[in-house]
């Protein structure tokens, strides 16, 4: 069990670290390319959505961890 709570500690400082939100933005943004496909949107379009989606999460981040260090 001990190293079952040791491999979560480091998944989670790896892949999450300080800035969750960059880690949960861009599942958020996969989950709903995945949902506008299966709406029937055409791909290259969601293709362009996603990439402005993930775009737009770094870009908040950015602002908002500039804003604060300010």
């Amino acid at each position: 069990m001990k190293y079952l709570r040791q491999l979560y500690k480091f998944l989670y400082d790896f892949l999450v670290g300080d800035a969750w939100e960059l880690f949960v933005g861009p599942i958020l943004c996969l989950i709903g390319a995945a949902l506008l496909v299966g709406a029937g949107v055409n791909a290259a379009i969601v293709g362009g959505l996603l990439v402005l989606g993930v775009l737009l999460v770094g870009a908040v981040h950015l602002a908002v961890a500039l804003r604060g260090s300010a």
